[in-house]
């Protein structure tokens, strides 16, 4: 009795201790929000900074601002404020400077919904209404309703597959099984594809494999070829998953000002500089109402892989329909406002993370 005692006991330490080795992988990976980079790799900063006065900007809005974050000790890393051509606010807060590089968490899906603009325009993709399983058929799944699947319902969130973001199982597909392709496709498939929003990150990292697979070149290099050299964009650390695809809507690091090329990049329909870097009908298509639903408690519209309104006070400087909105956890935040020619954006590590929308809410639209 005392062996078999001593036999559970150890077996007992054992999944413990696997439990909390799985725990500590899961929650330093997911902590992870930023790297740090050469300042002399940088690429220039296209646009003048300028007085807030100049751009008509409400300097003491931003003052204001300035003390809210101070006398509410937030985890605020960058600010940037892009108006008329010009960078009448970048500030950045200690430790952390232009050089310093930000995990976008799911801002960075924005970005995959660039990218699959840009395979569609460059023929890579025939049309989003094809289903997933043609471009991933190295994979044994249960074909039964999956073969529905479209990457139309991966941009719009609607691919019927069972997901719950941010739960343990979901964790553990990202940051510690890694097996994020075959995990995702081998989800219980609960609605009839096409019919319901539920948001799913998994059906990012679909979207990357698939740009893999159908251009023949990693997500990063399909990247740096045709969305991040014309942004003259070349400080990038991106995660991978077992396989070596590119994690698809987290897990990018980018600059501060980097995000803000991309987001003045979509503010001008997708061209960059005169060069038209997407397709201006995939910026119109993808930044216009595709799906309607519901995201913790709250009605929302969206995109492909932009929000468009969010049924929550927080977010009414989402208010008109033009506007869009690419978020991820923590605070990370590109706003595109097309009536008054702006971008912001906010890097962060903010836990609380509604504060990151406090600010641009109650100081930056008003100041704006």
């Amino acid at each position: 009795m005392t062996d078999q005692k001593e036999r559970i006991t150890k077996k007992t330490k054992k999944v413990m201790y696997i439990i909390g080795l799985t725990f500590a992988v899961m929650f330093t990976s997911c902590d992870k929000m930023f790297e740090e980079i050469s300042p002399a790799a940088e690429s220039e900063w296209p646009w003048e900074n300028v007085s807030p006065e100049s751009q008509d900007i409400a300097a003491e809005d931003l003052e204001g601002m300035a003390e809210y974050i101070e006398n509410n000790n937030l985890g605020i890393h960058s600010i940037i404020i892009y108006k008329n051509g010009t960078i009448p606010f970048e500030e950045y807060y200690d430790p952390f400077n232009e050089f310093s590089l930000h995990n976008l968490k799911s801002t960075s899906k924005g970005i995959i919904s660039a990218l699959t603009g840009i395979a569609l325009e460059e023929g890579f993709i025939d049309n989003i209404d094809e289903s997933i399983l043609s471009y991933l058929s190295g994979y044994d799944v249960d074909t039964t309703g999956k073969s529905n699947i479209t990457i139309r319902h991966l941009l719009t969130m609607t691919s019927g597959l069972e997901w719950n973001e941010n739960n343990l199982n979901s964790m553990y597909t990202f940051f510690v099984n890694k097996r994020i392709v075959k995990r995702t496709l081998d989800l219980p498939l609960v609605e009839e594809p096409g019919t319901t929003f539920n948001y799913n990150t998994g059906l990012t990292h679909l979207l990357s494999a698939i740009i893999s697979e159908a251009s023949g070149m990693s997500t990063l290099e399909f990247a740096q070829e045709y969305l991040f050299e014309p942004l003259e964009i070349e400080n990038i650390e991106w995660d991978t998953d077992r396989e070596g695809y590119y994690i698809g809507g987290s897990e990018l690091f980018l600059t501060p000002r980097a995000m803000t090329k991309f987001g003045v990049m979509y503010l001008n329909g997708g061209e960059y500089m005169g060069r038209q870097v997407i397709p201006q009908d995939w910026v119109t298509e993808s930044t216009k109402t595709q799906v309607e639903g519901s995201f913790f408690g709250a009605d929302i519209k969206y995109g492909y892989l932009w929000w468009l309104d969010i049924g929550n006070p927080l977010f009414t400087y989402l208010e008109d329909e033009n506007r869009v909105l690419a978020m991820g956890t923590r605070g990370q935040r590109i706003f595109i406002h097309p009536e008054l020619d702006a971008v912001v954006v906010i890097t962060a590590e903010q836990r609380d993370e509604s504060q990151c929308d406090i600010l641009i809410r109650d100081f930056i639209i008003p100041a704006l």
